[in-house]
């Protein structure tokens, strides 16, 4: 893949951290992410057929469709949603209307993500597993017989929280990648629906974190309420509040955290900082971790407006702007790749 970290300072089209090509390899470089783009689009299809055969060979095609949606937009998920929303209000990072555009187009990723993108998830995710348990079945240990389940469930979080933080600094560090999760950080009035806001295909890159629950699953099934609680701490992570956990936040993501990693313009000379997705201790591990210090939230999106954002233009153009984002990656030349 093309990495960013070749780029120059001063373009603005891609986060913070890192800056547009320049000079002989650019175009390639953007030919390589277009074909990058494609190959993951392929991969996804292709694991999607071997989910939906896997499970419609077993006859539980509807049964997963449904836990799947009960953990990761379930009830629970829905009514923590719902006082992270009233919170903003009450405490807000920023002030908002509930209702600005910003808000409502974040609400239909939400909606997107439940009905289309979370059952498509869910079958590549059952591919990418099928195909581990074909091909790479040395990766799966034996029961630990002294381990208590209490410890694999643990382990099995701790691994998935660093295999989803080494997949977002892959996101920030690949052109390919970073195309689609551009989507994310474009929203310049971020907050708890901000979660939803991926382009479907971003999914792919996080795959591997599926690894430790196949590695450790002789050891015991990782429990759904396990999954609710960590994808519940993610959302929270992103919502618009001060919040920072004291001397917690040093051990845990928080709001005001998280905030500093989806600023606009950059923190330091390091770039882009907090990957991390609840624990900061892989972003220390990296030395990108930047604490909150009491000052005045950072403006969010990405500087120069490479994605279509719905803050631009008439709000009757607002669906356009969607269906752009969603097309952008696919663009041979995408302003995401930084100016001509």
């Amino acid at each position: 893949m093309t990495t960013l970290d070749s780029r120059v300072a001063g373009q603005g089209a891609v986060p913070a951290s890192w800056t547009p090509y320049s000079g002989v390899g650019r175009d390639a470089g953007r030919t390589t992410a277009w074909l990058g783009v494609l190959a993951v689009t392929g991969a996804a299809a292709w694991l999607g057929t071997v989910g939906l055969r896997a499970l419609l060979d077993a006859h539980d095609l509807s049964g997963v469709l449904a836990s799947a949606r009960g953990v990761a937009v379930g009830p629970i998920v829905l009514v923590v949603i719902a006082a992270l929303l009233l919170a903003e209000l009450r405490w807000p990072a920023v002030r908002r209307p509930l209702l600005c555009r910003a808000h409502l187009v974040d609400a239909g990723y939400l909606v997107l993500f439940a009905f289309v993108v979370l059952p498509l998830l869910t079958l590549v995710e059952t591919g990418f597993a099928t195909e581990i348990e074909r091909h790479a079945r040395f990766l799966i240990l034996s029961r630990l017989a002294l381990v208590p389940r209490v410890a694999v469930v643990g382990l099995i979080l701790l691994g998935i929280d660093l295999m989803n933080w080494a997949a977002h600094v892959a996101n920030h560090r690949y052109l390919t990648l970073w195309r689609l999760h551009a989507v994310h950080h474009s929203q310049e009035d971020m907050g708890a629906l901000t979660t939803f806001r991926v382009h479907p295909l971003v999914h792919a890159s996080y795959l591997p974190s599926v690894v430790p629950v196949l590695v450790l699953g002789a050891s015991g099934t990782l429990p759904g309420a396990a999954l609710i609680a960590y994808g519940c701490y993610v959302v929270l992570a992103h919502a618009n509040l001060r919040f920072s956990f004291g001397p917690l936040g040093r051990v845990f993501v928080s709001p005001a955290y998280h905030r500093i990693h989806h600023a606009s313009t950059p923190i330091d000379a390091r770039g882009a900082v907090n990957f991390g997705f609840v624990l900061v201790c892989w972003d220390q591990l990296l030395h990108r971790a930047v604490f909150p210090g009491g000052e005045a939230p950072r403006a969010t999106g990405i500087e120069g407006r490479p994605v279509p954002v719905e803050q631009a233009g008439h709000l009757s153009r607002v669906p356009r702007v969607v269906l752009a984002q969603m097309a952008q990656p696919f663009r041979i030349h995408s302003a995401t790749d930084g100016p001509s």
